[in-house]
């Protein structure tokens, strides 16, 4: 069983992840900015362990790292999960939404991703997984800074794999499309956000936590999105971006349509 660090653990797929490693027999240590609400979370589970993390301090990654290391052993997985969205379009953004969204989903990603191979270089193993999105292949107009997140994401964990691979490491970058959390419900009813319920449904966060689980442990694949569907057609729009805007509009109609879809509801 492997030794495993998640982020953003408290609440959606952080917490998913954690209680389904936590149920295979990993050992878990659940991070979040969030200490109360991480506290509530796994009050009942005292086979994971909590540590408040916040994932855009440098210095808090290395501290935290360095003491897991020395207390629980060798750590064999990250699994950066911790990530924001503010909705906004071009003209329209905040600074401190832009600040916020690159520190947590870029800086936290990337100092996570270095502290933690770090130590697992010299060990010649470890793999680390970040959470893009398939924004990380579409760059959806109305969730602008987040997309620009997010395809930051996809390009640091592709670089990373290559600066990893020679040391035994694998990183992976893991696309969820829209998944049934509070990040979906703050999106729904926005026009920003339209396009992020324009496909058939959402994913549950148990769906995603069994593909991490799952396939992307056993294969250390560069790149896993789900569903595979929108792998294929976010690369044809990366190919193809004056296509792809030319679609924005239809993509916004079936989008407010789906506002009220029962796919995109969580479930009770």
């Amino acid at each position: 069983m492997m030794l495993m660090l998640i982020t953003g653990a408290a609440n959606g797929i952080g917490a998913a992840i954690a209680a389904m490693a936590a149920s295979q027999g990993h050992r878990v240590i659940a991070a979040d900015r969030d200490g109360e609400a991480l506290r509530a979370r796994w009050r009942d589970h005292p086979a994971v362990q909590c540590e408040v993390l916040d994932v855009t301090q440098a210095d808090a990654w290395t501290a935290l790292v360095a003491r897991l290391e020395r207390d629980n052993g060798a750590l064999d997985v990250l699994i950066n999960v911790a990530g924001v969205l503010r909705s906004g379009q071009t003209g329209e953004l905040k600074p401190q939404d832009i600040d916020l969204t690159l520190d947590v989903n870029v800086r936290g990603t990337i100092y996570g991703s270095n502290a933690v191979a770090a130590v697992m270089k010299p060990r010649r193993r470890g793999h680390i997984i970040n959470i893009g999105s398939v924004a990380s292949l579409y760059a959806t107009p109305g969730t602008t800074v987040y997309a620009a997140s997010k395809f930051a994401v996809r390009g640091f964990s592709i670089a990373a794999a290559g600066d990893l691979r020679p040391h035994g490491i694998a990183v992976t970058l893991f696309g969820p499309g829209p998944v049934k959390t509070a990040m979906l419900e703050q999106q729904r009813g926005d026009e920003d956000a339209a396009l992020t319920f324009s496909g058939s449904r959402a994913l549950s966060p148990e769906e995603v936590a069994a593909a991490i689980l799952g396939p992307v442990l056993r294969k250390r694949p560069v790149e896993y999105f789900l569903p595979f569907r929108d792998e294929v057609l976010g690369k044809i729009s990366n190919a193809f971006p004056r296509f792809f805007l030319s679609q924005l509009d239809k993509a916004r109609a079936r989008g407010r349509r789906n506002f009220s879809s029962p796919g995109y509801r969580q479930e009770p």
